[in-house]
C-alpha cells in the first residue's frame, strides 16, 4: 500500500519546504509506515508506504533517484518474470527488485513504449528537472488513482485528493455539477472528482506537463487486438485455461496466501479453484490453505430478493463446492448486528467520494476484518468475469439481425433457459436494443418498470435541481442512457463495463478501504492478457443454443460442482437490505429529517418523495411495484441520499 504526489511550479519558481511537508503528512493516512520526500528546485516529490501485501513491498526505497530527478510508483506488477526477461535481468537479480525498481527499468529502456509493457495496476510519476517535465501515467484496466491540479504557475499530482488539499493554494470545495450527475449516476465525465479544479488522470492515459503546456493522451485502446481464430470449440477453452493459469499464479503473488471471496456466480468461485490448483502446484511457496468468505443474509432476512429467479442466499452453491474441494475452508459471513451505514463515515473519510451505494459495505467491510484477523492481507475476487470469461453474449441478437442471420438469432431465442414466450424474448432482447431510449423509458413507466424508465425512476434527486443543473440534457448529450437498454452488441457491452465512467470512481474507493482495512483486494478477471483474449475470440464463443456464458461452463464443466456450472440463477448480494434497514428505520429518520430541514440539501433530493416512502415503509423486501410504489428509491435511492448528504456535509464541515 502506497501513496505518491508531486509538485511542479511552472513559474520556474522554488517549491517552498512546507508545501511537500503538506502533502507528505496528508498522504501518510495511506502509508503510514514509511514516508520520504525531496525537492528538486522547481519540482518536489513524495512518497509513503504501509501495508506490505507482497515480499517485494519491503524492498521499496522512494522516490528513485532518476538522473538529476525522480521516479514513484503506486500499485502492483503482474508477470514479473516476463518484464525481467525483456530487460535481460537474470531472475536472481530481479528477486531483489521492488516492483518500482522494475518499473523504472522499464521506464529507463523504453520511455513511453514502456507502458505497453508493464502490466498489472500501477500509476507512475517520473520528474525530469533537467527538461522542466513530469510525466504521470496509469495502467490500462485498473491502477491505483492519481488526481491532479492545474493552476497558472503549478501543477500537483497525488494519488488522492487530500494530498492535493494539503497545500494552500488549492481550496476543497465541491463540484456541485459532478454531484447532481451522479445522482443520476452519469458518470461519463470520468476526469471529474467530486472537488472543483480537480481531475483524475484516466486509466491507460497518460499526460506530460512542461512550463508551457500540459498534454494528455490515451495510449490504450482493448479493442485494437488482433483477432483469434481456431478451428475447433475446445481450442478455445484450451487458450482460456492457460491464461486462467498464469492469471491467477500472477494475481497470488503475496506476502502471505491470499483468500477469495466466493458466491454462487460463475466468476469468483472459477477464481477460487484456480487458486486452490495453483496452491496444490506449490506457486510462491505457500503451504496455508485457501480461506474462502461468502457473504449470506442476516437472521431477520425475509427470504425475498429483487429481481426474478435471483438467489438472495448464496450458501448452498457454495457449500457443494466446499464439499467438491475439502480443502477450501469457507466462511460464511451474515455481518449479524451491521447496519446498513456500518463504518460509512469512515469510507467516505478515505475514499474522499460518496459510495455508489450503501447496501454493500457493511458486509465488505465484516470480510475484510475477517480476512485480517486470520492473518491474511490479500483479497482475489472475479469482479471483472461478466466483461471477460463470463460474458453475457444476450446481446448478439441485434447484430445477427442486422446481419441477416434470422435463424440462427431465432435458434438462439428459443434456446434460452427462461419463462418467457418467443414473442417476449423478441421484444427483450431483439427490439428493446434497437428502440430510442425515450420510448423504452416511456414503455418502462408504462409498466411501472422503475429501473428502466430513467432517472426519474431510481435516483432521490429533486426534480427541481434537476432541471436547474440540466442533468438529462447533459446525459444525452454525453451519450448517457439511463434506461440502461440501448446496448445493440457484444463489443457495446464490453467496451461499456471495461471503460465506464464510474471506473474513476472504483479507484478511489479501493485505495480507500485499503486503507481502511489493511486488505488489498486484486481482480484476476480483469487481467489484461485475459481481456484482449475475450475481445480478439468471436461473440459466438460466450453463447450456444440453450447456453449463455458458454466460455466459462465449458472451461469449468469439470471442476464446479452443477449446482454453480449449470445454475441460471444469479445471486443478489444484500438481499437483507431491507431488514437491516428496518431495525434501524427510527434513527434513518431522524437523520433524513435534519437533512430536510437544511436548505441546501432540500435543494437536491427529493424531500417529499423521500419523506412519503419513510411513512410508507413496506413490512417486507419490496420487489416490484405491487410491493411499494417507489420500490427502486426505497431500495436503492435513499442509500445514495444518505451516502451524497454524509460526504456534502464532511466537505463542509457539518459532520456531527
Amino acid at each position: 500500500m502506497s501513496a505518491i504526489g508531486a509538485i511542479f511550479r511552472r513559474d520556474g519558481s522554488m517549491v517552498p519546504a512546507d508545501d511537500i511537508d503538506r502533502m507528505t503528512s496528508s498522504l501518510r493516512i495511506h502509508g503510514p509506515l514509511k514516508q520520504e520526500k525531496r525537492r528538486y528546485d522547481t519540482m518536489a516529490a513524495c512518497w509513503t508506504q504501509g501495508e506490505y501485501f507482497t515480499p517485494e513491498d519491503r524492498l521499496e526505497r522512494q522516490p528513485i533517484i532518476s538522473g538529476t530527478g525522480g521516479f514513484l510508483f503506486s500499485g502492483r506488477l503482474d508477470y514479473r518474470g516476463d518484464l525481467a526477461r525483456a530487460l535481460n535481468i537474470e531472475p536472481a537479480q530481479a528477486k531483489t527488485m521492488a516492483d518500482s525498481a522494475l518499473a523504472h527499468a522499464a521506464w529507463r529502456e523504453w520511455g513511453r513504449d514502456a507502458l505497453l509493457r508493464i502490466e498489472g495496476a500501477w500509476a507512475f510519476i517520473a520528474l525530469d528537472p533537467g527538461n522542466q517535465s513530469l510525466f504521470a501515467a496509469r495502467a490500462p484496466l485498473a491502477a491505483p488513482p492519481l488526481v491532479y491540479h492545474d493552476a497558472p504557475g503549478m501543477f500537483a499530482i497525488a494519488s488522492m485528493p487530500k494530498g492535493l488539499f494539503a497545500l494552500p493554494a488549492i481550496p476543497r470545495e465541491m463540484d456541485e455539477q459532478h454531484i447532481a450527475d451522479a445522482l443520476i449516476l452519469n458518470f461519463e465525465e470520468a476526469e471529474k472528482t467530486y472537488f472543483r479544479g480537480v481531475n483524475a488522470l484516466r486509466i491507460g492515459h497518460w499526460m506530460e506537463i512542461r512550463r508551457g503546456s500540459i498534454q494528455c493522451q490515451r495510449y490504450y485502446d482493448p479493442t485494437d487486438v488482433e483477432p483469434v481464430r481456431f478451428i475447433n470449440d475446445d481450442d478455445y477453452v484450451d487458450a482460456l485455461d492457460a491464461l486462467m493459469r498464469d492469471a491467477i499464479e500472477t494475481s497470488m503473488r503475496a506476502d502471505k496466501t491470499p483468500a477469495t471471496t466466493v458466491s454462487a456466480g460463475l466468476d469468483s468461485s472459477t477464481v477460487s479453484v484456480y487458486a486452490l490448483e495453483a496452491l496444490e502446484r506449490g506457486v510462491h511457496g505457500f503451504t496455508d490453505p485457501l480461506l474462502g468468505f461468502t457473504h449470506v443474509p442476516g437472521k431477520d432476512w425475509d427470504g425475498r430478493s429483487y429481481g426474478k429467479t435471483r438467489l438472495g442466499d448464496e450458501s448452498g452453491p457454495v457449500k457443494a463446492l466446499a464439499a467438491m474441494y475439502p480443502q477450501f475452508d469457507v466462511t460464511f459471513v451474515p455481518s449479524e448486528g451491521l447496519p446498513l451505514d456500518h463504518k460509512l463515515d469512515e469510507f467516505i473519510r478515505m475514499c474522499e467520494s460518496p459510495p455508489y451505494g450503501w447496501n454493500n459495505i457493511h458486509w465488505g467491510m465484516e470480510i475484510a476484518r475477517l480476512v485480517r484477523e486470520a492473518g491474511r492481507s490479500v483479497l482475489l475476487s472475479g469482479s471483472s468475469g461478466n466483461r471477460t470469461i463470463s460474458l453475457s453474449n444476450r446481446y448478439i441478437y441485434p447484430e445477427l439481425l442486422r446481419q441477416g442471420r434470422w435463424l440462427e438469432m431465432h435458434r438462439l431465442l428459443r434456446g434460452l433457459h427462461i419463462q418467457q414466450g418467443i414473442l417476449k424474448r423478441y421484444y427483450r432482447y431483439v427490439a428493446q436494443p434497437l428502440l430510442p431510449a425515450f420510448a423504452n423509458k416511456a414503455i418502462a413507466r408504462f409498466r411501472n418498470v422503475q429501473d428502466q424508465s430513467g432517472w426519474q425512476g431510481f435516483s432521490p434527486i429533486n426534480g427541481e435541481y434537476a432541471a436547474e443543473m440540466r442533468v438529462s440534457e447533459r446525459a444525452e448529450e454525453m451519450g448517457w442512457d439511463d434506461s440502461y437498454t440501448g446496448l445493440k452488441s457484444t463489443r457495446d457491452v464490453q467496451l461499456r463495463m471495461t471503460s465506464n465512467g464510474n471506473i474513476e470512481k472504483g479507484a478511489l474507493a479501493a485505495q480507500g478501504m485499503q486503507g481502511l482495512t489493511g486488505v488489498q483486494g486484486r481482480d484476476p478477471l480483469g487481467d489484461r492478457r485475459l481481456t484482449e483474449y475475450c475481445f480478439a475470440i468471436p461473440a459466438d464463443q460466450f453463447m450456444t443454443p440453450g447456453t449463455d456464458r458458454w466460455l466459462v461452463r465449458r472451461l469449468m464443466k469439470d471442476r464446479l460442482p452443477s449446482e454453480i456450472v449449470d445454475m441460471r440463477q444469479r445471486g443478489r448480494q444484500s438481499a437483507d437490505w431491507h431488514a437491516r434497514f428496518t431495525k434501524d428505520i427510527d434513527r434513518y429518520r431522524e437523520e433524513f429529517e435534519a437533512a430536510a430541514s437544511d436548505p441546501d440539501m432540500a435543494r437536491r433530493f427529493d424531500i417529499p418523495r423521500i419523506r412519503k416512502i419513510f411513512e410508507t415503509w413496506p413490512d417486507k423486501t419490496p420487489l416490484d411495484a405491487d410491493d411499494h410504489p417507489d420500490y427502486a428509491v426505497a431500495m436503492v435511492g435513499i442509500g445514495r441520499m444518505f451516502g451524497m448528504s454524509r460526504f456534502i456535509d464532511w466537505v463542509d464541515g457539518k459532520n456531527k
